[in-house]
């Protein structure tokens, strides 16, 4: 024989089977029902709906007639009361009304193209509303002509009244034909309306039927859940538990995430570190904590963020020995265990407020095989394994971003600066005169430009080597640096040849600037491999904007004719170009592409 528990179990299932079957059956029959029933409200709502179209319609057709003859009675006053007052503004009124009238009779046209007769009528219309205004036009010509008493004697007044009347029974005529249709038309919305209000009313019935149905099938079960509470109740917490710890975990992530997208978009250190100022609390929520990074020395680690309370970030500065993260290249303390040893710039010190018994963390910041620096979280409890997670994914992200932005800014500085000198390029000359020029046009301000040389670079280059020639090009360019003010563009232009932006400065303290830079050159001592290679000078030319162009082509043309000027005149000078006449052509038609040779073309040596 069968346990009882099985008997009663299989006669459970035979019974709930039955019972679902019946209550399947139960709701398909209302469901097919609330269908039909449905069907019907819906074409009943869309008959009333079409209905209650038409009586709009024919409301908007009374509505047109009477603008339609609105208009035109307006139309008269205007020209009435032009003709009496002679008035200009009442004209002006006339003329403003006169296309509404048109534009009326056209709408009521296209309102009642339906309705042959109504058609008819507003066809009809129209055309003695036309005739009616071509009267109007004819009596303004004959005033405009003849006066007042050419007005007086026009056959157009005298058929005036007769027009008014027969548009006044025509706009009558079809107002009645309206109010006609109006009135079938609202006849059987009201019938419509008393169908889907009663389909509606047996749609409400049906449904309660089905929420009764439903309610007593609900109760029946009651009992059967109330079984089953005690273990949903306990499946229930675990599941809570576990969406919790998702939920934490999927916000964490899209937070990392989004200090992700946010450093990769940010373009300077100072960016970087307001991102990291706030986002880093809320990742590392209950903690302290400070970011620090290696020096371009490699002896230091200076901090850039921190948050909590237990930090003090301008006492942060540390050796990279001082930390054990940063010499084991792995996080300290590792995950389980005890340190053995404190980082010595986690010490307790009254300066920065770092107390002994806080619970520490170091997770080292690497990127591209490089060390950046380190991240530091401390807590007055144990770091739990989440804030370890997030602090070493955040590490990861940081690091990144870190990277990313010393080598945009490398690239920067190497996409703007001349390697060998240290000064701009031409690439940063070109976008710079453009802006001096402009700026100096909107501000009426001088500009001046200098063109150098270094006199027989070719000879100097032939004689000690190309190594003392970039030597010597090295320190002409730190010499230029110390030389020029602070809002000059100094730029080497190519080869031995550089070019000097001078912002606000005249011909006159171009020329003596230009002249303290030639004998500054000739003190310049060359030192190449503790061999002095001899005296260096420089030409320059001089040329300033207004007084030798107005455009970067034309002063680099004459400050390169000025230098050509100095080369032959001797060189080791400073001279000025030829001052530009409206009516005289420049002296060369040399190009500012030919003017730059970088040193293929060079000067005469």
């Amino acid at each position: 024989m069968k346990p009882s528990g099985t008997r009663l179990s299989g006669a459970a299932s035979a019974w709930n089977r039955r019972y679902s079957q019946r209550l399947v059956a139960s709701f398909l029959v209302l469901a097919l029902i609330l269908a039909a029933v449905a069907v019907q409200v819906y074409r009943a709502v869309g008959e009333f709906v079409a209905t209650n179209h038409w009586v709009t319609h024919s409301l908007e057709v009374k509505q047109e007639i009477t603008l339609t003859l609105a208009s035109l009675h307006d139309i008269e006053a205007s020209q009435r009361a032009y003709i009496i007052s002679g008035k200009l503004e009442r004209l002006e009124d006339y003329y403003r009304d006169f296309p509404r009238a048109m534009e009326h009779s056209e709408r009521l046209a296209d309102l009642v193209a339906n309705d042959p007769q109504q058609a008819a009528n507003a066809v009809q219309l129209r055309d003695v509303i036309q005739q009616r205004i071509d009267g109007i036009n004819a009596v303004l010509t004959q005033y405009a002509t003849g006066g007042i008493d050419a007005v007086r004697r026009s056959l157009h007044v005298a058929r005036s009244l007769d027009e008014d009347h027969r548009i006044d029974a025509l706009g009558k005529s079809m107002i009645r034909n309206e109010d006609a249709l109006l009135a079938q038309r609202e006849k059987r919305m009201e019938e419509k309306a008393g169908l889907t209000t009663m389909l509606t009313t047996g749609a409400v019935l049906v449904c309660l039927l089905i929420l009764s149905l439903a309610l007593i099938a609900l109760l029946r079960e009651e009992r059967r859940r109330l079984i089953s509470d005690a273990r949903v109740k306990s499946a229930n917490v675990e599941l809570t538990t576990s969406l919790n710890k998702s939920q934490d975990l999927a916000r964490t992530l899209r937070q990392l995430s989004e200090l992700g997208e946010m450093l990769q978009g940010c373009r300077s250190m100072e960016e970087a570190t307001g991102s990291l100022q706030i986002s880093l609390p809320h990742l590392l929520s209950e903690t302290s904590g400070s970011i620090s990074l290696i020096n371009a020395s490699k002896n230091l680690l200076e901090p850039i963020a921190a948050w909590g309370t237990g930090i003090a970030a301008d006492n942060l500065v540390f050796s990279p020995n001082d930390c054990w993260a940063l010499r084991r290249g792995h996080i300290h303390p590792a995950t389980g265990t005890l340190p053995s040893f404190t980082c010595r710039h986690l010490h307790s010190d009254a300066d920065t407020g770092i107390h002994g018994d806080r619970r520490h963390l170091c997770v080292p910041m690497v990127a591209q095989g490089e060390m950046l620096g380190v991240l530091t979280v401390t807590s007055d409890e144990d770091i739990s394994a989440e804030n370890r997670e997030i602090a070493i994914a955040a590490s990861e992200q940081i690091s990144l971003a870190m990277a990313n932005l010393r080598l945009q800014d490398t690239l920067r500085t190497q996409s703007l600066r001349d390697p060998l000198t240290g000064l701009f390029n031409r690439r940063y000359l070109e976008a710079s005169f453009e802006r001096e020029i402009q700026r100096a046009e909107r501000r009426q301000l001088p500009l001046s430009v200098l063109m150098l040389d270094v006199d027989h670079f070719k000879r100097f280059n032939d004689t000690h080597g190309h190594e003392a020639g970039d030597t010597l090009l090295s320190q002409f360019g730190a010499l230029l640096a110390r030389t020029v003010r602070s809002e000059d563009v100094s730029c080497r232009y190519g080869g031995e040849e550089f070019t000097i932006l001078m912002p606000e400065a005249d011909a006159e303290q171009a020329l003596l600037r230009a002249e303290e830079i030639c004998t500054a050159v000739r003190n310049l001592d060359v030192q190449h491999r503790n061999l002095s290679l001899g005296q260096v000078t420089v030409s320059i030319g001089v040329a300033t904007y207004g007084e030798h162009g107005k455009s970067a082509e034309e002063l680099m043309r004459n400050a390169d004719n000025a230098l050509y000027m100095a080369k032959n005149s001797g060189r080791d000078r400073a001279m000025l170009a030829e001052v530009l006449h409206p009516k005289t052509e420049p002296r060369t038609t040399l190009s500012l592409a030919s003017v730059s040779r970088f040193g293929s073309t060079s000067k005469a040596s």
